[in-house]
């Protein structure tokens, strides 16, 4: 195999599938990065059989054919390779790669013939969903998706197509706190509940970069996959059966609490310095005199705070993980924030005062 690219391009390309590589894969050929020469273009693929990512180049085909090489070596080299035309050249063991004259790197080709095929889906999208929806759906949800695997199937989020009300709910949470957001689709073609795994849709988000795009998604055979520009993106979906979240989300509150987000997200964090000291990251809130109140203590010293805020209905006195609460707020980017309560034991739901197509839940922890 023989071609001549630009190295821009060649790099670029290079980084995007190397996040399908997989370096700590007992099965070695999968570090590879798989690189397929024919008519007037170049194609990089990696797999890790979980992720599936491939991107197309435009180069000068002299010889069609096709390589395997060592993805991490490969990406950090191409990485440190200045501007200018690549002359990339390879037999069933080795790879030269010229940049500049008399500059050039060989590398050790692994077995291609044993490298998994890439996964292709053809089907008609599930949906269509403009770039900018999908990445604050995807900015909204990962962070509250489950780390360990307990459940399985909470290391993913919900995406619940609904083709009749022309929406897609994506709902994520890890048992402490739950995220919920609604965006409209654009063309959906049928209704569907998958389970993307957060790691696949940190990538989506990581090949995001026109945000009036419209991103076509389709789902068969177990997988997901989306396509933008000249980069595919595939990822096995999470089986199992997602929890019942509508159960969760409480729809009666006995207080509402409406507050300015930026002074309040201050204010968990400065709180937040002494909560980090404690297991639990204890933070107390406090509805008091047309102000939300919050406490924080360790043996080093205490922090008291007070935020004006709008008040309806009974007070309040409620303790939260720290972390919890200041993630939520961090997540929300409009101006004013509410929180709603119903007992100190019973969850906490926090939207924005004016937007209604996002949520997030957080749950109490047991004062005394």
């Amino acid at each position: 195999m023989k071609f001549i690219c630009d190295g821009e391009d060649l790099k670029s390309a290079v980084a995007i599938v190397a996040h399908g590589t997989n370096s700590k894969t007992v099965n070695q050929i999968l570090e590879g990065i798989k690189i397929v020469a024919e008519g007037n273009t170049v194609t990089f693929f990696a797999t890790d059989l979980e992720l599936y990512i491939r991107k197309t180049i435009h180069a000068d085909v002299k010889t069609e054919g096709s390589a395997l090489l060592p993805g991490k070596l490969f990406c950090e080299y191409i990485g440190k390779i200045g501007k200018g035309q690549i002359t990339f050249t390879s037999s069933d063991t080795t790879a030269v790669i010229e940049h500049g004259e008399g500059n050039d790197g060989n590398f050790s080709c692994m077995p291609v013939s044993e490298y998994p095929d890439l996964i292709n889906l053809d089907a008609k999208p599930l949906f269509f969903l403009k770039g900018a929806d999908l990445r604050e759906v995807i900015n909204k949800t990962t962070p509250f998706t489950a780390q360990d695997n307990a459940r399985p199937v909470l290391r993913g989020a919900l995406f619940d197509v609904d083709d009749k009300n022309n929406t897609l709910t994506a709902v994520a949470l890890d048992g402490y706190r739950l995220a919920r957001i609604t965006k409209p689709l654009v063309r959906p073609t049928g209704s569907a509940k998958l389970i993307i795994p957060s790691r696949a849709l940190e990538e989506m988000r990581r090949m995001l970069t026109d945000d009036k795009e419209e991103i076509g998604l389709i789902a068969e055979k177990k997988f997901v996959q989306i396509t933008i520009g000249s980069t595919v993106f595939a990822s096995r979906l999470i089986e199992g059966d997602f929890v019942n979240y509508r159960q969760i989300i409480p729809t009666e509150f006995n207080c509402n609490v409406v507050v300015e987000t930026a002074p309040l997200l201050a204010s968990v964090g400065r709180a937040g310095l002494l909560a980090s000291s404690n297991k639990i990251n204890l933070l107390t809130l406090t509805t008091a005199d047309k102000n939300l109140e919050l406490f924080a203590n360790n043996e080093k010293g205490q922090i008291n705070e007070r935020v004006p805020a709008n008040i309806d209905g009974t007070s309040i006195k409620i303790a939260f993980n720290s972390k919890f609460m200041f993630d939520a707020l961090n997540t929300i980017n409009d101006e004013f924030v509410k929180l709603s309560f119903t007992t100190p034991l019973a969850p906490c739901v926090i939207t924005s005062a004016k937007r209604g197509d996002y949520l997030f839940l957080v749950l109490p922890v047991r004062l005394g």
